[in-house]
């Protein structure tokens, strides 16, 4: 059986991939792993200042909570189609391609609003695209 990677963060580019990854699991009977990575915030400042790092039970419940709230929305659980959902700590266009390792298909959203914003593409999809070890799909949005 095919398996199709789709990567979510909440954003409407990643919702509207998550809508294209689920018609294309449907169309070719293929199984589709959802995955919302999480990893630290990075902060940098001047001044030696103590700031409190956030509970990695905290972030990966956040991560936990988006995918929930996606699949809720795409109507994913009465499609019919098989899933999984993945919330790993790292990176996402490095966890991406890790989890497309044996995929048929790595599916991410890409943001395109704006003249120049379309002449590029994000970091995570840029990653993907280059990195990824089996065709991508970068879905855009119009809006």
């Amino acid at each position: 059986m095919s398996k199709i990677v789709v990567g979510v963060d909440g954003s409407t580019p990643s919702s509207t991939a998550l809508a294209w990854a689920m018609e294309e699991a449907r169309l070719r009977g293929a199984t589709l792993d959802v995955v919302v990575s999480w990893d630290y915030p990075v902060m940098a400042v001047s001044e030696p200042i103590f700031i409190p790092t956030p509970d990695k039970a905290v972030l990966e419940s956040g991560a936990e909570s988006t995918a929930d709230a996606m699949i809720a929305a795409s109507g994913l659980p009465a499609s019919g189609v098989h899933y999984t959902v993945h919330t790993p700590e790292g990176r996402p266009g490095e966890t991406l391609v890790e989890m497309a390792a044996d995929a048929d298909l790595l599916v991410v959203g890409s943001h395109g609003s704006g003249v120049i914003k379309e002449l590029f593409l994000g970091s995570v999809s840029n990653y993907c695209a280059h990195h990824s070890p089996c065709p991508v799909v970068l879905v855009r949005t119009t809006s």
